[in-house]
């Protein structure tokens, strides 16, 4: 906890734009050790810091857009059309393609946080573990832990000690519950607290949304064709 509240202090020199490149970059990174090289695990470690930088930005996103049923809108579209090159990637990997890709999960996020911030807590609650429990039953790439994440990223907003103790335990749970003996990847997630803590605010240089939405499932086709061809 001591860490923490350290990290609280840190000066703040990142944007929202500054956190998209890094989950965007990491993400790359991981997706390139998850297809390439399977067997070397820092390509995976780098990757964890990208999914809790996504769950903030999804949370901080609800905070600022002007239009949150637009915004749901986008991430529903972007999870159809990315949900083929996933599949691809995946069944390149030799897994069996049944999960849903990451915009399913990030989508159930967003949902939850409005269900919280609109419904009395008697009925955000469990309509919040009904869409946590379809994570899980439908295959939502990090199921109801990535929920979790999200709503953990919310909190993170308003408390940041309390929000960052939140999201480092979940994920030292989810390592739990899958194992140490398998070293959950999970476990390394918390590295993405300090591009957290370093966030100012500020959206910083305005990147054009339609290539931030595209990268997604246009990285992912990349990969599968280079794959192919290799």
């Amino acid at each position: 906890m001591s860490s923490i509240l350290t990290l609280g202090t840190m000066r703040r020199l990142l944007s929202s734009s500054g956190l998209k490149i890094i989950a965007v970059v990491t993400m790359a990174v991981d997706h390139i050790g998850f297809l390439f090289f399977p067997d070397e695990i820092l390509w995976r470690i780098v990757g964890r810091i990208s999914f809790p930088l996504f769950a903030f930005l999804i949370a901080e996103g609800y905070r600022h857009t002007r239009d949150r049923e637009a915004y749901a809108f986008r991430l529903g579209i972007l999870a159809l059309v990315s949900q083929v090159p996933f599949m691809l990637m995946l069944d390149a990997a030799g897994i069996e393609p049944a999960a849903l890709n990451i915009f399913f999960t990030l989508l159930a996020g967003l949902i939850s946080i409005a269900l919280i911030d609109r419904l009395p807590a008697a009925q955000a609650v469990p309509c919040v573990l009904v869409l946590m429990v379809a994570a899980e039953l439908l295959g939502f790439d990090y199921g109801a832990y990535g929920v979790l994440m999200i709503l953990a990223s919310s909190l993170f907003i308003r408390r940041r000690g309390l929000g960052a103790a939140v999201l480092a335990g979940l994920s030292i749970v989810r390592a739990v519950f899958f194992g140490f003996v398998s070293l959950s990847l999970q476990l390394f997630a918390p590295l993405a607290l300090p591009f957290l803590f370093a966030y100012d605010g500020t959206k910083g240089r305005a990147l054009p949304r339609s290539l931030f939405y595209a990268f997604y499932p246009a990285h992912m086709l990349i990969l599968w064709l280079i794959w192919i061809f290799l």
